[in-house]
């Protein structure tokens, strides 16, 4: 059985894989990606460049890709890597405001069990909603991983719309 499956988000209306500048200037969300078949989505926010930006960040169910019907934010668990080889211990959340510098790397872990049934409307997706805190442009991207596969298949379907 795979761990994991990777995604490289589609840089559309949300977040390129890659490092972009600026990447929290008008609001940015990642892209939206299915937990049926699977236990935790791990997103990977980072920026290189940026000393004094900082944004928020929450995980958002829905209940299909195109975000026709969102809830209230679900809690979370994070770590921030600052530094080569130093990571925090896992911190549970429901909303993050992160550290200005540059060099950061946040690591969001999002449980399928955390995922809400609102009458009778599963929410089987979730997403990031990155907003920005203080304007200062930071140069960074957000990675996707799938953890924790329910079924036992070399390579599992896409996860994005």
């Amino acid at each position: 059985m795979s761990d994991f499956h990777f995604v490289m988000p589609t840089g559309s209306t949300a977040l390129a894989g890659g490092p972009i500048a600026d990447f929290t200037d008008s609001g940015t969300v990642s892209d939206v990606v299915c937990m049926s078949k699977y236990g935790e989505a791990y997103f990977m926010v980072f920026w290189g460049v940026g000393t004094t930006g900082t944004v928020t960040i929450t995980a958002v169910p829905v209940d299909d890709a195109s975000k026709s019907t969102a809830t209230t934010a679900i809690p979370f668990e994070y770590k921030r890597v600052s530094a080569t080889e130093t990571n925090t211990a896992w911190t549970s959340s429901s909303s993050l405001a992160t550290t200005a510098g540059s060099s950061q790397a946040y690591i969001i872990k999002v449980k399928a069990e955390n995922l809400p049934t609102v009458s009778s409307v599963v929410y089987e997706y979730v997403y990031l909603n990155i907003a920005q805190l203080v304007n200062d442009p930071l140069l960074g991207g957000c990675l996707i991983m799938m953890a924790k596969p329910r079924y036992n298949e070399a390579t599992l379907d896409a996860v994005t719309a």
